[in-house]
């Protein structure tokens, strides 16, 4: 080290050392000065953040809070007084947040609709008050919420009634009970509760294979092909002008005379695509809903059998003879050579049936006329509670599965321009249209290897029909030339899809909830679970698996279609 740095070192270290040597010129005492003077400062900013920090802890728990009474308030009757909310919001609050120090502000209501502003304070203890001169902290909170003004809706129940929901589910109760019981509740829920206004009303479409309307009302009902103007309306039937027959509702009046029960059921064909998939109004002769008759099937038919023979064909559906029993009469006996779409399709049968052989096909429904026909007729928007609740206690389980078909007619039962032009119109404020569809399975419909229709009757006719055509004018341009079970559930889901798109976009704008009764004895797939996803609004797909989920599933649809909120 140099001497002079050396010399400088040795001076410091006495300095260090002998602090009462050469005081003056001493710069260590500074530090200590400094260190006084900024003592006070540090103790009033840590005192200060500690106290702060409290109150701010204590502001969120108040808000929180004030957030929930709040929330209460609005949910009270209408007919409550201003005393009586004042008191319940100081009661609520003193609850939440302990009496000392708090202080819950007069209300502030408004009407039409009541909105109710919550503005409350709570002291918060000071630690540090004396060192940073404050001597409290009053943390505030403010909550705005609103009771709405009880809204209208138009809603839809469209409600799986085929044979599996006779099949019991995880917990032993039949499916077709759980939903009687969720169907009724959400039924009471909607009509008591008083978020829904006094003219919301409620339509209940049960659906298997078809959709049923009440046959008595709309046997003449201007949209119905009660003349045969359909082109389609003979696609299944021959010889109809030489049999004398102008429609379908002529065949039921002969069938009716055999066997009181074949008379027609109210169902209808479904209608050619893109008309399937919207709510349009009937518009010309192809518009027309033609009434569902399934055709007697080729070959003497048993009243146990699911079979009748005719030329190696097996029918599912034959009811009646092919003939009238003779040689040379109008309807003569066929010739072995003749194919099965003669003996299926032949309308002079029906002239004079014969050997009328009524009876049950176990989940499929009954044979005869009305084959596939299988529920009750649907319900008009109403809100009597004993017409809606009669109708689900009266459904049963029968038949197969066309989702499509029961969305439709849920749609237009609360459309303003279908056939029953019951719903308000579209683009209003003041109406909210709902459907809740709920399905245990999948759009079905049953291929027949072993005769030349290829499949069983349906609402789309047959995969070939008698006069050769197919169902192809149902379909959309991708989903032609059906010739199996998995190509027409794919059909059938591709209109599903479609028709869902449309109610839920513009004019319509309807709200879908879907819900899936998949127990684990008898699931549905996961393309069926994409089905239901795909047609619901966002986030409004439920799924059940016993009865009580099913149950719980109702109520949660219902509760959250009249949720209430703070408001902003």
């Amino acid at each position: 080290m140099a001497p002079r740095l050396e010399a400088a070192a040795r001076a410091a270290w006495r300095r260090v050392r002998h602090p009462a040597r050469g005081f003056p010129g001493d710069r260590g005492g500074n530090l200590t000065i400094l260190f006084s003077v900024l003592l006070l400062p540090m103790l009033i900013f840590a005192g200060a953040a500690i106290d702060y920090g409290a109150a701010m802890r204590m502001e969120t728990k108040l808000q929180a809070a004030t957030d929930a009474t709040a929330l209460l308030l609005c949910q009270t009757p209408l007919t409550t007084t201003n005393d009586d909310l004042d008191a319940l919001a100081r009661t609520t609050m003193t609850g939440q947040m302990g009496a000392d120090g708090l202080v819950v502000d007069p209300l502030s209501i408004t009407s039409n609709p009541r909105q109710i502003t919550l503005t409350t304070h709570k002291l918060s203890t000071v630690f540090f008050g004396r060192i940073t001169g404050t001597r409290s902290i009053n943390p505030g909170a403010q909550a705005r919420c609103a009771t709405p003004m009880p809204r209208t809706f138009e809603i839809a129940l469209v409600l799986d009634n085929t044979g599996s929901m006779s099949n019991s589910g995880n917990d032993g109760v039949s499916k077709i009970s759980a939903l009687r019981s969720a169907a009724k509740q959400f039924v009471t829920y909607v009509l008591n509760n008083k978020s829904f206004a006094a003219d919301t009303r409620i339509a209940i479409v049960p659906f298997s294979s078809a959709v049923a309307v009440d046959a008595a009302t709309y046997r003449n009902a201007s949209w119905v092909d009660t003349q045969g103007k359909s082109p389609y309306h003979w696609t299944n039937f021959s010889g109809t002008a030489a049999a004398g027959f102008q429609s379908r509702f002529d065949l039921f009046a002969k069938l009716q005379g055999v066997v009181p029960s074949w008379k027609w059921a109210g169902c209808f064909e479904s209608l050619p695509y893109p008309q399937n998939v919207s709510d349009m109004a009937t518009n010309g002769n192809a518009s027309l809903y033609m009434p569902y008759l399934a055709p007697d099937e080729g070959g003497a038919g048993t009243p146990a059998g699911y079979y009748a023979v005719w030329n190696g064909n097996y029918s599912v559906n034959s009811y009646i003879d092919d003939d009238d029993g003779t040689t040379t009469g109008t309807c003569p006996k066929l010739s072995s050579t003749d194919g099965y779409p003669t003996a299926l399709s032949r309308a002079c049968k029906y002239s004079a049936p014969r050997n009328a052989r009524p009876g049950s096909l176990g989940e499929l429904g009954a044979n005869g006329p009305n084959f596939g026909c299988t529920t009750q007729p649907l319900q008009r928007l109403t809100r009597n509670a004993a017409v809606l609740t009669g109708l689900i206690d009266n459904m049963v389980a029968g038949g197969t599965t066309n989702i499509h078909e029961g969305l439709m007619w849920g749609w237009r039962t609360i459309s303003p321009k279908s056939v029953f032009a019951d719903g308000a119109a579209y683009g209003g404020n003041t109406v909210n249209k709902i459907i809740v569809l709920m399905t245990d399975g999948a759009n079905t419909w049953l291929a027949n290897g072993s005769s030349s229709s290829k499949s069983l009757i349906s609402s789309n006719g047959y995969f070939i029909n008698a006069d050769g055509s197919d169902p192809d004018i149902h379909f959309p341009p991708a989903n032609q030339n059906v010739s199996t079970s998995a190509q027409a559930r794919t059909a059938l889901d591709a209109l599903t899809k479609l028709a869902c798109a449309n109610a839920k976009a513009d004019p319509a704008n309807i709200a879908i909830y879907t819900i899936g009764f998949s127990v684990s004895s008898d699931p549905i797939d996961s393309q069926g679970i994409d089905l239901l996803k795909t047609c619901a609004s966002q986030n409004q797909y439920f799924q059940a698996n016993d009865s009580s989920s099913l149950i719980g599933a109702f109520n949660a649809i219902a509760a959250s279609i009249g949720k209430l909120r703070l408001t902003q």
